[in-house]
């Protein structure tokens, strides 16, 4: 098992028995400021996991660090033109599927581009759950960074629906069964459900659909320190959203796994990541 980097994100919220089971994360405070600065640490850490093949995960070292991070650092992106950069919310979806709930990764997505800037359509993440019954679940997830969460849950429900749509498995399901790594758990069983001879149908039963929504917060833009005050409005806050989420459901009949993270401000996130990446790209 690979070493993955020590936690950072708390848990706030955590409701995992009902249809869309709801968890939200926390970056934290530290000397009054929201961690946009350790927040982006953290995800420059996780970088290579998401960004590289199992191979080169597996040779990465002291002798090679620099060099493993600046081949994962020219999958997400060489300029800074832009305040969407879209790959944290894959990578944050990566790291919260991963730390809170043990999946393990079949594909990562910015592996699959070949250029910075580049967009990679499809799921933003593809990871299989062992259960302990024995059984697995395929997680299939979308990301959404966004400054307003009401617009990101939205997005990510349609996202999801035309997803579903038999074309657009079958092309998902095309693109994924070259690139399932020997070592990946129920191999063989992750095969056959990316056969194109196999139904869809049948995929969708083993599916559960993460859905990361990282957003401005007007709660964690209003405090200064963890505390119980704090939680208890996020609490609400999520909980609104959580509602929001599931009144948009209509005609869709999924498992879902929701993963808030409300930030202070986005666009901090965004230059405090892009200023450590400079050293890279």
């Amino acid at each position: 098992m690979l070493p993955y980097p020590d936690p950072f994100l708390e848990v706030r919220t955590k409701l995992l028995n009902d249809e869309y089971g709801t968890l939200a994360l926390c970056a934290g405070y530290q000397g009054k400021e929201w961690r946009a600065g350790p927040f982006a640490d953290h995800l420059l850490q996780w970088l290579p996991y998401a960004a590289l093949n199992q191979e080169s995960q597996n040779t990465f070292a002291m002798h090679n660090w620099v060099e493993m991070i600046r081949m994962a650092s020219a999958h997400v992106y060489k300029t800074r033109k832009t305040q969407s950069r879209g790959e944290i919310g894959e990578l944050i979806l990566h790291i919260a599927c991963v730390t809170e709930f043990q999946t393990t990764p079949v594909l990562c997505k910015l592996i699959l581009k070949t250029s910075s800037n580049d967009t990679v359509k499809g799921f933003d993440g593809v990871h299989i759950r062992l259960l302990e019954d024995g059984d697995f679940e395929l997680w299939l997830g979308e990301s959404k960074f966004y400054k307003n969460p009401r617009r990101a849950i939205t997005e990510a429900v349609d996202s999801v629906r035309d997803h579903i749509a038999p074309s657009f498995l079958d092309t998902e399901k095309a693109m994924l069964v070259g690139h399932i790594a020997e070592n990946i758990p129920r191999r063989d069983e992750l095969i056959r459900l990316f056969r194109s001879s196999t139904s869809s149908d049948e995929l969708l039963r083993k599916a559960v659909f993460p859905i990361l929504i990282a957003y401005n917060s007007s709660v964690a833009a209003s405090f200064d320190e963890v505390s119980a005050e704090l939680v208890g409005h996020l609490n609400d806050e999520v909980e609104e959203l959580r509602q929001k989420f599931g009144s948009s459901l209509a005609g869709i009949n999924l498992r879902f796994q929701l993963i808030f993270l409300p930030m202070n401000d986005k666009a901090r996130l965004v230059d405090s990541f892009d200023r450590r990446l400079e050293a890279f790209v």
